[in-house]
């Protein structure tokens, strides 16, 4: 066999063995970056005060809590991934209750998320 064509196979077992593991390299789950506590809050400038809480948890599990009497506990799973940083984040609370709602995630600030037009902020 010729030198070149030992090349040649040898190049060509190489891209093929590229095509096949390439799925499962780039198949890396992402990380979650929803995971800690994060407090929103009313600006002391508005009309009424409020605050709320939301833990993320890394199995799955969280829990809301506001200054009224509403809270929440149950999963969540970040569903899917958009370019501009937004999350649509599927959550089940009090067992039968299914929300799907779209979280903000800002690039530049990886410590300040947006649920609801209201901005939070991991403490």
């Amino acid at each position: 066999m010729k030198t070149h064509h030992l090349i040649l196979l040898i190049v060509a077992v190489l891209i093929a063995g590229s095509i096949f593991l390439w799925p499962r390299w780039s198949d890396k789950a992402p990380s979650n970056e929803l995971v800690g506590i994060w407090r929103g809050q009313a600006s002391p400038e508005a009309e009424y005060q409020w605050w709320m809480e939301y833990e993320f948890k890394d199995n799955g599990q969280y829990t809301l809590t506001t200054d009224s009497s509403y809270a929440e506990e149950g999963t969540y799973e970040i569903t899917q991934r958009f370019l501009d940083g937004s999350l649509l984040v599927q959550k089940q609370y009090n067992q039968e209750k299914d929300y799907v709602m779209t979280v903000m995630t800002l690039p530049d600030d990886p410590d300040t998320i947006q649920i609801s037009g209201a901005t939070l902020i991991r403490q």
